[in-house]
């Protein structure tokens, strides 16, 4: 069985559609990454547009033993809901860092498809 690297950094980039569910990035199994960077770039050169970017948690969290800290699965919890873009400009989706758990996601779109365009930094950390 390989191991998994234990830090990797990447950049994964996307042309946001306008389907509320679209996954950019998922977090493998074993692993636990950081969104270190997003950033959103309006290319539309007549328009602002509106873009949305959330945190998806696939699998629950389980109460610590104070019954403290739980949290149900199939979650999905905006960073930033319908941010406007002016044309021709860029905009971070985050002020800060963001963990994304193994098979979690994020989740961005914009009010119009092919306007947008998402890039990320991201940090992949292997779990022990």
């Amino acid at each position: 069985m390989a191991l998994l690297p234990l830090n990797v950094f990447k950049t994964k980039t996307a042309v946001l559609t306008a389907n509320s569910n679209s996954r950019v990035y998922t977090a493998p199994v074993g692993v636990t990454a950081i969104i270190l960077m997003a950033n959103a770039a309006n290319i539309d050169p007549n328009n602002p547009h509106a873009v949305t970017f959330a945190h998806y948690r696939n699998l629950p969290v389980l109460a610590d033993t104070q019954g403290n800290g739980g949290q149900s699965g199939n979650t999905i919890t905006e960073q930033v809901l319908q941010y406007q873009i002016p044309q021709n400009d860029a905009g971070s989706l985050l002020s800060g860092k963001l963990i994304i758990e193994s098979l979690d996601s994020i989740i961005a779109y914009s009010d119009a498809p092919g306007v947008i365009k998402l890039t990320l930094s991201i940090l992949e950390t292997a779990n022990a």
